[in-house]
């Protein structure tokens, strides 16, 4: 009997899930996003050797975005800020150190909804654009201070899922891997999950 009920509440949702609705609405678009972001720094030139890649912690990040929809397709500016990051790592006894990242990222996304006037719609997206990048980099044990800023080209890949909750308002959660290129001696990306709102106008 549990089988049963388990099986055909499946299938129930999977129906509604896979019905058509009323055909989404065109037009100008805000949204608004908030999620996670993950920060490695990778050296180039030998990614191969473990002490060439750092993995940082996480924090926090919100964006906003203007854009348009035309049928399956998308396209957006979107600024996206992500809160000072601090963290404390150590790779030797005699070398202990205090990073310090800050980075905002302004964009140019497209989108491509693959079920656009179904209640789920899976989507890829891609995007590029340019990040501002401040590094503050000190030795705890010698007190030595590096630090770094750039303006530089970024690219992101990613995809997602969107939750039709009427014919203008749109739940949207996904991942992107953002490529920050070089910073100094290495190259800065990004893992980000986010979620959030679209309202079409």
């Amino acid at each position: 009997m549990n089988k049963i009920f388990a099986t055909a509440t499946s299938a129930l949702v999977l129906t509604i899930a896979t019905t058509n609705i009323a055909e989404a609405r065109d037009g100008f678009y805000l949204a608004a996003r908030g999620g996670y972001s993950d920060y490695n720094l990778n050296d180039k030139d030998d990614a191969s050797v473990d002490d060439s890649r750092l993995e940082f912690g996480g924090t926090w990040n919100v964006s906003g975005a203007l854009g348009y929809k035309y049928k399956y397709f998308r396209v957006e500016a979107e600024y996206i800020y992500r809160n000072d990051f601090d963290e404390h790592y150590q790779d030797s006894p005699f070398h202990k150190y205090n990073v310090d990242i800050s980075s905002d990222s302004l964009m140019l996304n497209a989108y491509l909804d693959l079920m656009p006037n179904y209640w789920i719609s899976p989507y890829i997206s891609g995007g590029i654009g340019i990040t501002r990048l401040e590094v503050n980099h000190k030795n705890i044990i010698s007190g030595t201070k590096y630090s770094w800023d750039e303006d530089n080209f970024t690219w992101t890949v990613g995809g997602g899922i969107s939750l039709r909750l009427n014919r203008c308002t749109n739940f949207d959660m996904g991942y992107r891997y953002m490529d920050m290129e070089e910073l100094t001696y290495g190259e800065f990306t990004s893992h980000e999950w986010y979620a959030g709102l679209r309202y079409t106008f």
